[in-house]
């Protein structure tokens, strides 16, 4: 009998002879059902399932509609043995789940998060924790006083958090600073990055309220902070200023139009608070707060603004008093110094940028990232690359979506553009990314 030789690599896999090292490994990359079926496959994979490194994140997406029940059995049925190693927790329900915003929805959800919270309480300490997008305002929570209870015992019960996200949790004043008060109750010293956009309901001036401020001041060591315009004021920078100096490196403020946007805040604020955090880097974002003023009164000179975005969001009909070209021209000759990314989504046909943002882009020596969605002539897109070829700017990133008239001739200009500038591209010296876009309202 001739015996024939096999290749060690072709060999089948005994999946026994497995390291547990690897075992686990592999687990990491299955979802919670698959993992949970592999539990039940034999007692060395049921005792792996049960590793702590498998049990120190979990997140949940409770706006999935095809597996919403069995993501609300597994939170309720969360192994309380296994909570002392859950680091992080993340929870979500996004705006894809609002055709699904039904009320036993909302019902089974706070009923499964206070079961999960309760349960929790006491056992696990975490480092990171993310609750995003749960909109209490709106009335299919028919009452929220109940989940905001829970949230805020369980915050009560956190002394070692770093990073906690409650993005668009659109809770009322009382509620939202109800859990505010619990969150820095313990945790206020050990915070580093705080994520409260959207934390609020719309059309408050939670600038006006004290007890905000006094809860801010507990705050010690803020690196990134992420919050509305609605809750900055001069107390609040100076706040900041007083206690977290030195450890401030980025605020990032979204400007609504639904909310208030009109106090008057000093630039001798934000030059107080820039000199305490001399490595603070401010993100502004305008989302249908464009006027010419109203940017400029936020827009202080004295701030250190990095990042700025200005967009029309899914609004995206022309509006003709949206007119962009005085803000860019304000903020070329206020921000030469500090700007290093802009951002614009408007449609304005009667608004022509191009010169506007030429001498922007020349002026401004740290700017490296310039996105653009607006009316705009395919001539710009070769100024640009011109002046980057010429070494007039350091920009590395150049996105651009010429919203005009559907015609094949500003196509064939974009290719020639592309092909007079290809070499450049090639290299990686420029991220170039271009198309053309019709719009019928132009």
């Amino acid at each position: 009998m001739v015996e024939m030789d096999v290749d060690p690599v072709e060999a089948p896999v005994d999946w026994s002879d497995l390291p547990p090292e690897i075992v686990v490994q592999v687990f990491a990359f299955l979802s919670e059902q698959d993992r949970a079926s592999a539990a039940v496959t034999c007692s060395r994979w049921h005792a792996l399932h049960s590793h702590p490194s498998l049990w120190r994140y979990r997140t949940f997406n409770l706006g999935n509609t095809a597996q919403f029940h069995r993501t609300c059995d597994m939170l309720r049925q969360y192994p309380l043995n296994l909570a002392y190693y859950l680091k992080t927790f993340e929870a979500e329900y996004p705006e894809t789940a609002r055709g699904a915003h039904r009320m036993h929805h909302c019902k089974r959800i706070q009923k499964t998060m206070t079961t999960f919270l309760s349960r929790l309480r006491g056992k696990a300490q975490l480092r990171t924790l993310k609750l995003r997008q749960f909109e209490l305002h709106r009335r299919t929570w028919q009452n929220s006083a109940d989940l905001v209870r829970s949230i805020a015992w369980f915050l009560c019960s956190q002394g070692r958090l770093r990073w906690v996200e409650l993005q668009g949790m659109s809770a009322t004043p009382e509620h939202g600073l109800r859990m505010f008060s619990s969150l820095v109750r313990r945790s206020g010293a050990s915070i580093r990055v705080l994520n409260i956009q959207d934390y609020f309901c719309p059309a408050q001036a939670i600038y006006a309220l004290p007890e905000f401020h006094q809860l801010f001041k507990r705050f010690r060591h803020l690196s990134v902070l992420y919050l509305n315009y609605n809750c900055v004021s001069d107390e609040l920078l100076t706040t900041l200023a007083e206690t977290c100096r030195e450890s401030l490196t980025d605020i990032n403020i979204k400007v609504f139009h639904m909310d208030p946007h009109f106090q008057r805040i000093w630039s001798m604020s934000w030059y107080f608070l820039r000199s305490a955090c001399p490595k603070l880097q401010v993100t502004f974002t305008f989302e249908r707060v464009l006027l010419y003023e109203d940017v400029k009164q936020c827009l202080l000179p004295d701030m250190p603004l990095a990042n700025l975005e200005l967009t029309c969001g899914n609004d995206y009909v022309v509006h003709r008093d949206w007119v962009l070209s005085p803000t860019v021209r304000y903020v070329e000759q206020k921000f030469t110094r500090t700007l290093q990314e802009l951002s614009i989504d408007v449609l304005n046909a009667d608004d022509d940028l191009y010169e506007p943002l030429l001498q922007l882009i020349q002026s401004c020596k740290k700017l490296w990232s310039l996105e653009v969605r607006t009316w705009m002539r395919t001539a710009f897109v070769d100024s640009v690359c011109q002046l980057k070829k010429e070494g007039k700017t350091i920009l590395t990133t150049f996105k651009a979506v010429l919203v005009t008239h559907m015609d094949e001739e500003t196509r064939q200009e974009l290719a020639v553009v592309y092909s007079k500038h290809k070499d450049m591209i090639r290299e990686g010296l420029l991220n170039y990314n271009f198309h053309v876009e019709w719009n019928p309202y132009l």
